[in-house]
């Protein structure tokens, strides 16, 4: 059996805070922080959950898949800020949503949860596990952000998004998937039980340099392809030197690599599937396309996956 993306959904929060905002709160400047992250906004759950916010992307993922709730047999949430510590978010989910014929379970990966709770659900499809699976990424990373941190402030912000996955016999679909982990360099990017986000952004920096390249190539040498079959790369949105490193690196033109971190900023699991999304729902793809989906976070983690896109295009009015 083929896994196939067949639905997208979003949720981003309406309170924005801006660079200006920030300036106000830390010593900062909006020229400091695009020079150096690319970030103009980002989006504040002020008042909602992570529930409420994942609830939001998986309805829209639902209905852009043409599914209910009961055709759910599988629901796996990407998060390091549940609403609590149990049960699951996707317990919670599934309880909100009625996944009543669902199993249900969280994963944490950081920034890099959405491409591991991809990988993990899809297996389950390509096994008879599964038939329909929602993968739901949310993050509050707000909650556990020190404002008068002016290194981890700026860089975060809100936001769900969410993918509907299905087995099926036709062609095209997953492609090829590559994770993996640095668990000795993992005290450059931690937050403790009832503490805030500490991170090493140098090492950080360093590792994503060398991290998104090689799982771009080992996705590449799974499957047979070449930088320049792809048609869209949709990297996590953590640091746009980062993005256009990549871009330098493998002559990947603007038009092909999807930027949304100058209106959301870092939104951990959720920046790729509101990536995703946001590009489904502007009609710009087509059946055949083939999109890289490429992440890094706190782990240390890393990973890809390659998808052929096989469904309908989105109108842009959906």
């Amino acid at each position: 059996m083929n896994v196939h993306l067949v639905g997208t959904g979003r949720f981003l929060p309406p309170d924005v805070l801006t660079n200006d905002d920030l300036s106000k709160m830390v010593e900062t400047s909006d020229e400091w922080i695009v020079s150096r992250t690319g970030i103009r906004e980002r989006h504040i759950a002020r008042g909602l959950s992570a529930l409420d916010m994942g609830a939001q992307a998986a309805r829209a993922a639902l209905d852009n898949a043409g599914l209910s709730p009961e055709d759910i047999d599988m629901v796996v949430a990407a998060t390091v800020t549940p609403d609590r510590r149990l049960p699951s978010l996707a317990c919670d989910l599934q309880q909100k949503m009625g996944f009543s014929n669902a199993f249900c379970f969280d994963i944490n990966a950081a920034c890099t949860g959405f491409i591991y709770a991809v990988d993990v659900a899809a297996r389950y499809l390509m096994t008879g596990g599964a038939k329909n699976a929602l993968v739901v990424s949310v993050e509050k990373l707000t909650d556990i952000i020190d404002f008068t941190d002016r290194t981890t402030c700026i860089l975060f912000g809100d936001g769900a998004g969410a993918v509907v996955l299905t087995a099926s016999g036709a062609p095209g679909g997953l492609l090829g998937s590559h994770l993996a982990s640095r668990g000795d360099a993992g005290a450059s990017l931690s937050c403790p039980w009832d503490g805030y986000i500490q991170m090493d952004g140098q090492k950080v920096f360093k590792f994503a340099m060398l991290a998104m390249p090689e799982a771009i190539e080992k996705v590449l040498a799974e499957t047979g392809r070449t930088v320049g079959d792809l048609t869209y790369v949709i990297p996590h949105q953590a640091n746009i030197r980062i993005i256009e490193s990549v871009m330098r690196r493998y002559g990947i033109p603007p038009d092909k690599m999807i930027v949304t971190i100058d209106r959301h900023g870092n939104t951990s699991s959720a920046s790729i599937p509101i990536a995703l999304d946001e590009l489904n729902r502007a009609g710009r793809i087509q059946p055949g396309d083939l999109l890289m989906l490429v992440g890094f976070g706190a782990g240390l983690t890393y990973g890809a996956t390659l998808f052929e896109w096989s469904c309908s295009p989105c109108s842009p009015q959906d």
